[in-house]
């Protein structure tokens, strides 16, 4: 996801956090820092925030393990995962492949919903042992709180999570189920992102529904119930909700325009490749100008050793390019994502949204046999839209 940062790897899988939960998490971190905020106790000025560092970083960990569970299933089922992304609406598990079945897809779900109920489950259940058993103290009293806190946090993530909108959970519930029924997983995709629309339009209802009204109320049987919420939240939910579910509507309309296409069909074998001693002035003026390349891929022995791009120049002062060499700015090829002329043209689409680069090197054996240009893909998706073509070819 672009925005994103890397912070760790777990059991093989790269955990990253989108700036958009950076905001999230500040934003937590100065709620749970307000003395009695949520229920805790008043504590000194420095032990509240101490305690609301452990608790935003708790729930941190908790939407880490949510977003494992799904993660550990998918590996069941043989689908690789190639990263975690945490952001405003929780997380997302990258998969390189699609799910092979609505039961997989079903399962994978609800595997984070559930790691949410158990991690809610355990909260309570500490808090209540913890005023049950636990003699009475500040200690005892922070971690009850604490533990009822993250508690009754992740239960709430849970259900929300289990809203029919893609692409929360409960969306990829809906659309296993779709799919389940239908045996189509594209139409099954559009209908949950639909969906995910009409669910980010209701919170938008919501938000303005609590400008008008503060404190609305709804008859539930003979009881009132008070309805509450920061309609700047349920707006800023309603804006990522709605743009993740466009964006998955964009991506179905992307995938249905490549399906079957082969990364081979589109690349170049006639590349740009230069020496690692090669200079930046006979990269910029010999490689580049001339065969206005936006990138050249640095090679030793049919070997790939990374990627020097037109950002890469601009980041070295123009007087050093004749003394400054390609292996000394080039991105290493340890960090550039790969396909092979045989991968799936969806797949080379997939690497392209985790890095700015405007080419992916195609290696086939571990050789370097071509480029795909990110100008070319965009370029093929137009113009069998504007073809007509049927999808299906």
């Amino acid at each position: 996801m672009p925005g994103s940062l890397r912070i760790a790897r777990l059991f093989g899988i790269e955990l990253r956090v989108h700036v958009s939960w950076l905001i999230i998490f500040g934003l937590l971190l100065v709620q749970f820092s307000q003395p009695g905020a949520a229920g805790l106790p008043i504590l000194r000025r420095s032990e509240t925030y101490v305690v609301a560092v452990a608790i935003t970083l708790l729930f941190f960990v908790s939407l880490i393990a949510h977003e494992l569970a799904h993660s550990l299933v998918a590996r069941a089922f043989q689908l690789p995962v190639s990263s975690i992304t945490l952001f405003a609406l929780g997380g997302v598990s990258s998969l390189t492949k699609e799910p092979p079945s609505a039961l997989a897809e079903f399962l994978m779900a609800v595997a984070g919903p559930a790691t949410s109920v158990a991690i809610g489950v355990l909260g309570l259940g500490l808090s209540y042992l913890v005023d049950a058993y636990a003699p009475p103290n500040t200690t005892t009293d922070v971690i009850g709180s604490v533990a009822a806190l993250l508690g009754g946090i992740n239960l709430i993530l849970a259900v929300f999570n289990m809203i029919p909108g893609f692409p929360l959970d409960g969306g990829r519930v809906l659309r296993s189920i779709v799919w389940g029924v239908t045996g189509e997983r594209a139409r099954a995709t559009r209908i949950a992102a639909r969906g995910g629309q009409i669910v980010a339009g209701l919170f938008v209802l919501y938000a303005i529904l609590l400008v008008v009204a503060p404190e609305p109320a709804i008859r539930v049987g003979g009881t009132t119930v008070v309805l509450g919420g920061s309609p700047i939240w349920i707006g800023f939910i309603a804006y990522f909700l709605f743009n993740a579910a466009s964006s998955s509507l964009e991506q179905e309309r992307v995938t249905a325009a490549v399906s079957g296409v082969s990364v081979g069909t589109l690349m170049s074998t006639q590349f740009n490749a230069v020496h690692p001693r090669t200079t930046l002035a006979d990269l910029a003026f010999v490689h580049m100008l001339p065969h206005n390349a936006r990138a050249v891929a640095v090679v030793d022995g049919g070997s790939l050793l990374g990627i020097v791009t037109i950002a890469d120049l601009r980041n070295i002062d123009q007087q050093a390019w004749p003394q400054t060499r390609a292996e000394d700015v080039m991105r290493p090829a340890s960090q550039i994502p790969t396909v092979g002329s045989n991968s799936r043209l969806m797949t080379a689409i997939e690497r392209f949204s985790a890095t700015d680069l405007p080419v992916l090197p195609v290696q086939d054996d571990g050789t370097l046999v071509g480029v795909l240009e990110r100008e070319a893909v965009g370029s093929y998706v137009r113009m069998r839209e504007m073809l007509g073509l049927d999808t299906r070819r």
